[in-house]
């Protein structure tokens, strides 16, 4: 039968070994719940009719309660409900019962794990339950809450809206947010408890309720004024500053113009005020000097100052705070600054833009504001907020447009919108740049040529500002215009917030020589990228180029309008890595459009380019035309590598085309020209091409050398990717003939290949070599996660060739007709969510005895569960014991990977269908 979970406490829900299983009927699920709660326990029939019936039950008592009894049966087990005289008992532990376990857990006082149980409202839907067992469940639920120490706020409000009568909650409710230091929350809750009492009852609230009333009204934190608007986001951040208020006297949060600095500061002071003796003083430094600080806190003894906006006066800022902390022990300074205080002892707190999730909320919240009514469009709403990257006051100027334009008119004027909005955002980047010197502002303007984010090396050359260059950067960081992110490998990298980089291009203007600079860098190191990806390390080198992808993408724009080849030598540049990212169609379209801008032995490689990006879509006429006008440029130029390589890429069109002789031809030509100048490695890749034209003509015995010379002039030249090549056409040549053993033999190399050259993992030729020998070796699980896994990949871009294609197309049909079409799609979806290191887990596990076939007997035993038969009838039939049904049941749902009687019946069904 398996481990079972009755689940009682909220919506109805039973599980089997974890996995959920179907209780068809309203009726069976009410009369499993009785069984349930009076599990080991002999049940009447007339009670049960009273818990199914209430008080009209059916003539035939019996009988009605038999059919459902076996129905149920039919769900848990036949030897899960006894038949006694006087009515039926269910027969599991008592700890499979969520109701049963509740009681024992709170008997036991272990509050937090009975509470756990608790999903939702008991026995919901059903009246007689509701009235017999609800009420006292619940109230013990209700006690085990009020006995709780420590509760979360979110829960306590949901008890206190759906039992708002219970005090005790409203009290451990209030002592929660009143501790929290969200006292005008903690107030609004009490004015509507008093309202509710007043009108339902009568009454006041309880005396203790009116005392943490009173102590909410004499905090001290009056001095920080409560915003109208809802708060959203920054959980972590207000954690954070929490503890970093405990750990440091002077903590300031600094940030970029627009990013919330003040709204937090402001939410953390209402937070915590209450854990100090004389709460909080707010000094505005937009309306008053450093020195009011002196002043403001000279009666006090304990308590935390909110210095608000330090940037334009950080000296006099950090000298007062200095003054202060030294005279004051028990006061804790919280600032918001663009830049640093710079005093002794201070943590500095960078404040990030809001995630994405808090910004589409952010934006929802305030369009819903003005328009009365939050968007319905939630992914142009998520796109605004990309653009403005998660700025909050960007965000709410956008937000505030709603009242005559919908989210995808925003989108589309958002710029325009954004300066001529009502001045907030420019006027608060204006003092930010005016705050800056000369070089920082020169930098600040430069900088805004860059399209996402950017290293120090492009910075240097495309800035051109010389031995300025450090010092101006760090005021910009100071000043927190600039932001700087840490890569895992210890790295940094910088960028600007888009509506800041908006405001630096404005203040850059015209100045042709930045935008030609930024562009010639990129070409540089998209060219080198283009090296290093054919390289060893192709993982990392991937990971590098994508960082620069925004950068990529903007000096290919500014290129199109500009005269000479910068855009199709970029363009060609990226093609390879656009292409090993599955953007095939981007990159052939950035290549056509800049095709006739280059001399010929630009336009030779371009077109190359041209010809293998076709090639993946399997446009082989563009293909052809591409190459062959490439193989014509370098025989005119007298370019000899460049025609090998031109006659290699006109065989492999040649052979995915059903022109596998001349395929051959063209490979024997490009073979004796790279063995003329010396390319060993050039020849090793024409050598794979020729292999693969053989393939297309089954010609396995010429293949097979083919693919071993390859894998051997990897090993020789050091080249990873021909290595892996070869590799796989060892395997695939083992798998045509059925040769296991030299097949597990490759792929275990294979494998170990990927571990150490990470780029290659992105090829799907890999995983469907591993899908091949599961299926080889009876593992047919494993094969179709492997499948699954293999053509997602192929659709984010992979190319495989047309005779793997039809191998493997070959062997997934077959093992859905195996396991059924619904098996198989769950097994190959859940073979998509694997990561890297489980799937070559998966490729290279060894079968186990669940891999084999179904023997002819548990065919047998599926083909009677599948026409309705019972255990005991399955049993009769094949003259054989009921356990040992259930053990060839139990058998059949391991080896085709189903979760219940149901499935293998559906299976069984669909072989016979």
């Amino acid at each position: 039968m398996g481990h079972l979970d009755i689940r009682l406490l909220g919506p109805f829900e039973i599980r089997r070994d974890g996995l959920v299983v179907q209780v068809p009927g309203r009726k069976v699920r009410a009369l499993l719940a009785v069984l349930a709660l009076n599990c080991g326990r002999t049940v009447s029939f007339d009670g049960l009719g009273r818990a199914l019936w209430a008080d009209d039950p059916p003539q035939r008592l019996r009988g009605s309660l038999q059919t459902y009894v076996g129905r149920l049966r039919r769900v848990l087990g036949d030897d899960a409900v006894t038949t006694e005289p006087a009515g039926y008992r269910l027969d599991v532990p008592v700890e499979c019962v969520d109701v049963l376990r509740f009681h024992r857990l709170l008997d036991d006082g272990k509050l937090e794990q009975a509470l756990g149980l608790w999903r939702g409202e008991p026995f919901e839907g059903s009246r007689w339950f509701e009235e017999h067992e609800a009420p006292a469940l619940v109230e013990r639920y209700l006690t085990a809450w009020e006995q709780r120490t420590g509760a979360d706020i979110a829960d306590l409000q949901k008890l206190t809206t759906r039992y708002p009568l219970r005090e005790t909650l409203w009290l451990k409710l209030l002592t929660a947010l009143r501790d929290a230091g969200r006292h005008a929350e903690a107030l609004e809750h009490y004015e509507a408890l008093r309202t509710h009492l007043a009108d339902e009852l009568g009454v006041d609230p309880a005396p203790e309720l009116q005392a943490i009333h009173r102590s909410l009204l004499g905090t001290k934190t009056a001095g920080i004024p409560r915003d109208l608007t809802r708060f959203f986001g920054r959980d972590e951040e207000l954690a954070q500053l929490e503890q970093a208020l405990r750990d440091s006297r002077l903590v300031t949060i600094a940030g970029p113009p627009g990013t919330g600095k003040t709204r937090l500061s402001r939410e953390v002071a209402a937070r915590i005020g209450s854990r100090y003796a004389d709460g909080v003083v707010l000094v505005e430094l937009v309306s008053t000097t450093p020195h009011a600080l002196l002043t403001e806190i000279t009666e006090y003894a304990d308590v935390l100052v909110v210095l608000d906006n330090c940037e334009h006066v950080v000296d006099e800022a950090r000298t007062a705070a200095v003054q202060v902390l030294a005279t004051y022990p028990s006061v804790r300074i919280l600032a918001t600054s663009r830049v640093p205080l710079g005093a002794p002892g201070e943590q500095v707190f960078r404040l990030p833009p809001l995630a994405p999730a808090p910004a589409s909320r952010l934006f929802a919240d305030r369009a819903a504001l003005v328009s009365g009514a939050a968007p319905a469009d939630q992914s142009t709403v998520d796109a605004i907020c990309r653009k403005l990257d998660g700025l909050p006051l960007a965000i709410e100027l956008a937000a505030a447009w709603s009242r005559v334009l919908s989210p995808r008119e925003i989108l589309e004027r958002l710029d325009p919108l954004l300066q001529d909005s009502d001045g907030t955002m420019r006027a608060a980047l204006d003092w930010s740049y005016h705050l800056l010197s000369a070089p920082q502002q020169l930098l600040f303007e430069r900088l805004a040529v860059f399209s996402g984010s950017f290293d120090l090396a492009a910075l240097e050359y495309v800035a051109d500002l010389g031995d300025e260059l450090l010092r101006a950067l760090t005021g910009l960081v100071d000043h927190s215009l600039v932001l700087t992110d840490r890569l895992p490998d210890g790295g940094i990298r910088y960028r600007l917030l888009e509506p800041v980089r908006q405001y630096a291009a404005t203040a850059l203007g015209e100045a042709p020589s930045i935008p030609t600079r930024h562009a010639k860098h990129f070409l540089a190191v998209a060219q080198q990228g283009d090296s290093d990806l054919h390289g060893n390390d192709r993982g990392r080198i991937l990971i590098g180029l994508q960082r620069d992808e925004g950068n990529f993408l903007a000096a290919l724009s500014w290129a199109r309008s500009q005269p000479g080849d910068t855009g199709l030598r970029l363009s060609t540049a990226l093609a390879y890595y656009w292409e090993v990212r599955g953007f095939v169609n981007d990159a052939r379209t950035w290549l056509e459009e800049s095709l006739d801008r280059g001399d010929p032995a630009l336009r030779a490689v371009a077109l190359a380019r041209l010809g293998r990006l076709a090639w993946r879509q399997r446009d082989y006429q563009a293909s052809t035309l591409a190459y062959q006008e490439s193989l014509d440029l370098n025989q005119h130029r007298g370019d000899e590598p460049g025609t090998a390589r031109a006659l290699r890429n006109l065989a492999l069109v040649a052979a995915a085309t059903g022109q596998a002789p001349y395929a051959v031809d063209l490979c024997a030509q490009s073979i004796a020209k790279f063995r003329q100048y010396g390319d060993e490695r050039g020849r090793g890749w024409t050598l794979s091409v020729l292999g693969l034209a053989y393939c297309e003509q089954a010609a396995w015995a010429d293949a097979g050398p083919c693919f071993r010379e390859v894998r051997e002039i990897g090993r020789s030249t050091g080249s990873a990717a021909l290595t892996f090549a070869g590799r796989l056409g060892v395997a695939y040549i083992a798998a045509e003939g059925g040769e296991v053993r030299v097949h597990r033999e490759e792929l275990t190399a294979i494998v170990a290949d990927l571990r150490t050259a990470s780029g290659l993992i992105e090829d799907p030729e890999w995983l469907w070599a591993s899908m091949s020998l599961a299926a080889s070796e009876g593992r047919v699980r494993a094969s179709l996660r492997l499948a699954g896994a293999a053509a997602a990949l192929s659709r984010r871009g992979g190319r495989m060739s047309d005779a793997t294609t039809v191998h493997c197309d070959a062997i997934v049909e077959r093992l859905r007709q195996q396991v059924g079409g619904r098996t198989a799609d769950r097994l190959m979806a859940a073979g998509r969510r694997l990561n890297q290191d489980e799937l070559m887990a998966e490729a290279l596990a060894p079968p186990t005895p669940t891999d084999r076939p179904l023997s002819s007997r548990e065919l047998e035993v599926a083909d009677l569960a599948g026409q309705g038969l019972s255990n005991e009838q399955i049993a009769s039939a094949l003259v054989i014991s009921r356990r040992t049904v259930e053990s060839h049941l139990e058998h059949i749902r391991q080896k085709l990977d189903l979760s219940s009687r149901y499935e293998i019946i559906a299976w069984a069904l669909s072989r016979s269908g």
